[in-house]
């Protein structure tokens, strides 16, 4: 339970910094580039394979498989939620919501969706110990944070970023 409220507030942090895109940040504390999230996104998919290996034969050490789905929401515009990864089948994904969408009520928490995987923007695996693997939009968001915000991240998500 602790863990996966941990996940929420990562989630909701990530979430923030990575749709206050704009020009291209130099410095801890600017928002995120356009390019370089696509950069990111790109990076994601050409590793995927590490995450269908780790799907594949998972280590005792992984705490948590995860995807960045890119959903769309009824105005055409794109929401990007993580949510649990559970199998993965000929080029489809099934994932475990974690979080409701309040934009469409079949989207709520703990429901399987089968995703094809071009929405699939980003994958990350945590270990028991906090070590994260993949994450790239999640390292992005944590290369323009200040200081006190990476602090903050750390502390409330456990996570260790090298």
């Amino acid at each position: 339970m602790f863990k996966a409220l941990q996940l929420k507030v990562l989630f909701l942090f990530c979430l923030f910094f990575v749709v206050s895109c704009g020009a291209p940040a130099s410095k801890p504390g600017s928002p995120v580039s356009d390019q370089e999230l696509n950069a990111a996104i790109e990076q994601a998919r050409s590793t995927r394979d590490t995450l269908l290996h780790a799907l594949l034969a998972p280590k005792p050490s992984y705490d948590f498989l995860g995807v960045k789905v890119r959903f769309r929401m009824p105005d055409g515009a794109s929401d990007d939620n993580w949510v649990e990864l559970v199998d993965y089948y000929d080029g489809i994904f099934t994932i475990r919501m974690m979080d409701g969408l309040t934009y469409n009520t079949n989207l709520h928490p703990d429901r399987t969706l089968d995703v094809p995987e071009k929405r699939v923007v980003d994958w990350m695996i945590v270990e028991k110990d906090g070590t994260l693997i993949g994450g790239y939009t999640i390292r992005l968001a944590y290369e323009h944070m200040t200081p006190d915000e990476k602090k903050e991240f750390l502390r409330v998500t456990g996570y260790k970023i090298d």
